[in-house]
């Protein structure tokens, strides 16, 4: 039965049918979920949505919540376990985010080791770097979104795992905020290439790009890597869904099965998304990646490849301008992109760097564009390309031009 009632009687295990509102309005990625967390009723009521509708069919009813004591006490530890962890400064959590990331790259280098000699996925190794990644990023997500800018052309194909992980975690987190979920999704992302270590050394390591012959044998690294994961125990179908199709695409153009629409699940979709914004960003080897801004760009021009709600939501995920994106203002300084304010894409927050009119760094001016008020308002004008004035952005996140 579907049931209208205010935001303020949301309770967990409810099923929300529809938002009641446009979906500009709101941070989730879908209008149809379970609400298993207070976050998620936290984020919709600070959206502004007074209202909704709950599909009572499908998740519990309001009366039931009011006379069943027993769900209260369920809720309750469900939400102490979600809350065990605590959202911190990103000047905080930067420090453990950078020893995380570099133990997940450390981890990851073995794993692919292990593969190419034909041993088990060491999933032990592997479940404990992933535990402490989704810990780090439910302590604060642009943390780990803004060292998604340290990379480095020989370990593209690590990095872009652990950076998978990392998008996949903060996709999944507009859906829900368990912890276990986040693992489960970020697992996806950090496996999904897994059987690229079992192709040719020469076709991983050129420097040029494929031909037609070795772009057929790159592509069986799909395969390779569900046969290894559907023979480890443990690997939920979610991280199997993710590696058997990200490289799918609605219209029908992707491999290895040219699903089509629907066919494709919706981790499936998530991940072809993470995985072509991610590869777009990188430097390779013959080529530089683009900004973030352009990235997100060529995502929404192309309809017909990717699910454009989805794609939406990606944004809304992690902001028009991504922490550790390089912009410039109307007077020629440029900004890094310190922290993002999902209700305000375009109003992040910014630590000016660099005057461009007189090619300097400047003292650092801390800015929150979202609390900015009066006719002296400072507005983003573009992404900037920071290889052209040979800048890392990701140096500048904690203030202190030291980040490694």
């Amino acid at each position: 039965m579907i049931k209208k009632i205010p935001t303020t009687n949301l309770r967990l295990k409810m099923y929300v049918y529809d938002l009641n509102c446009d979906w500009t309005q709101h941070p989730f990625a879908l209008r149809e979920f379970k609400i298993t967390s207070q976050e998620q009723i936290d984020v919709i009521i600070k959206a502004g949505i007074t209202e909704l509708y709950i599909d009572t069919d499908k998740g519990v009813d309001i009366e039931a919540v009011d006379v069943e004591k027993s769900h209260h006490k369920k809720a309750d530890a469900e939400q102490e376990r979600v809350t065990e962890y605590i959202t911190r400064p990103l000047l905080e959590e930067l420090p453990n985010a950078i020893n995380v990331r570099n133990e997940m790259i450390s981890v990851l280098l073995c794993v692919m080791d292990e593969v190419r000699q034909g041993h088990p996925l060491p999933m032990d190794d592997i479940d404990c770097a992933m535990e402490n990644m989704a810990s780090s990023f439910a302590n604060n997500s642009d943390a780990s979104i803004g060292l998604m800018r340290i990379k480095k052309t020989e370990l593209y194909t690590v990095e872009h795992a652990v950076n998978a992980a990392i998008l996949m975690m903060a996709f999944e987190k507009s859906l829900t905020y368990d912890l276990s979920q986040l693992i489960q999704v970020g697992l996806g992302g950090l496996l999904m290439d897994i059987g690229k270590a079992k192709l040719p050394r020469y076709i991983m390591e050129k420097s040029g790009r494929l031909t037609k012959k070795e772009r057929e044998i790159a592509c069986r690294h799909v395969q390779i890597s569900c046969d290894i994961l559907s023979h480890t125990p443990g690997i939920s179908d979610i991280v199997l869904q993710i590696a058997a199709e990200h490289h799918e695409r609605l219209d029908g153009s992707g491999y290895p099965a040219k699903k089509r629409g629907d066919d494709i699940t919706l981790y499936g979709q998530m991940a072809a998304i993470v995985d072509v914004y991610d590869s777009l960003t990188a430097d390779r080897i013959y080529k530089k990646g683009i900004t973030p801004h352009a990235a997100l760009s060529r995502l929404v021009n192309h309809r017909k490849q990717f699910n454009h709600e989805l794609v939406q939501r990606f944004i809304h995920c992690i902001g028009v301008y991504p922490v550790g994106s390089l912009v410039a203002l109307p007077d020629g300084r440029f900004a890094v992109v310190v922290e993002s304010d999902l209700q305000r894409l375009l109003s992040p927050k910014i630590r000016v760097i660099y005057d461009s009119l007189k090619r300097k760094y400047v003292d650092f001016e801390d800015i929150d564009m979202a609390a900015q008020d009066g006719p002296d308002q400072i507005n983003i004008v573009g992404a900037v390309d920071p290889h052209k004035w040979n800048i890392k952005p990701e140096n500048f996140l904690d203030g202190t031009q030291h980040v490694t």
